[in-house]
C-alpha cells in the first residue's frame, strides 16, 4: 500500500533540505496508533558533526487538540546528537522518538512545541536526561513547519533535558527556557557529569 500523500511530501522535504539519508529504521505494526513510522538517520561528515534524525508517519493523523490552546494539526519530531553514534545506539534513538511519536495518539494529550514529557528513563546517549523539552526551531536556518497540500506540518525538535533543567523550564516561558538552555549547554551534547 502506497503511503499517503503528505507522508511522501515530507519525504521529499527532507531529501530537499537534509540530502539523501544515510540508513533509517522501519517501526511497522498494523496494530499499533501509527501503524507505520520511518526513522531516518542522517550522518555527519566529521566527528564534531550533528547525527540527525527525522520522523515520517506522525503526519499521517491530526494530533490531539487537547488540553488546552494551540493543539491539533499535523506533526514531525527531529533530533540531533553531537558526534557518530554507533549503530546500536542509533537504534536506541529511534526506538525513543518512535515512542515519542506514538505519545499523543496513545495518551490522547497533543504534543506542540513548548511541552515537556517525562520518559521513565533516560534518553538514548544523555545519561542523567530523563525528560524531552520539545521545541520549535533552534536556530534561524531551520525551519518550524514543512508546507504540504493537506496544510503545515509542525516541526518538533527533541531536547533531553536532566532534572533540574525541568524543574527550570516549568518556571520559565518556552521561549526563554530554550534560549537559557542554548545559552547556558550544549544540546547536542551529553550534560557534564
Amino acid at each position: 500500500m502506497s503511503p499517503p500523500v503528505i507522508l511522501r511530501e515530507v519525504f521529499h522535504a527532507y531529501r530537499t533540505a537534509r540530502g539523501v539519508e544515510d540508513d533509517g529504521y522501519v517501526f511497522d505494526d498494523d496494530g499499533a496508533v501509527l501503524g507505520r513510522l520511518d526513522v531516518l538517520v542522517f550522518r555527519p561528515a566529521d566527528e564534531r558533526g550533528l547525527t540527525s534524525f527525522a520522523t515520517i508517519g506522525m503526519a499521517a493523523r491530526e494530533l490531539p487538540a487537547e488540553p488546552g490552546p494551540g493543539g491539533g494539526g499535523r506533526a514531525e519530531l527531529q533530533f540531533s546528537r553531537r558526534g557518530r553514534l554507533d549503530r546500536e545506539d542509533e537504534y536506541a534513538v529511534a526506538v525513543a522518538l518512535a515512542n515519542l511519536a506514538a505519545h499523543p495518539f496513545v495518551t490522547g494529550q497533543q504534543l506542540n512545541w513548548g511541552h515537556q514529557i517525562g520518559l521513565g528513563t533516560e534518553f538514548p546517549t544523555f545519561p542523567g536526561c530523563g525528560a524531552v523539552f520539545l521545541s520549535g526551531p533552534l536556530t534561524n536556518v531551520e525551519d518550524g513547519y514543512i508546507r504540504t497540500t493537506e496544510g503545515a506540518v509542525r516541526l518538533v525538535t527533541v531536547v533531553p533535558i536532566t532534572e533540574a533543567e525541568r524543574s527550570l523550564g516549568r518556571t520559565l516561558g518556552p521561549i526563554a527556557f530554550a534560549q537559557r538552555l542554548l545559552d547556558e549547554v550544549d544540546v547536542y551534547a551529553e550534560r557534564p557529569a
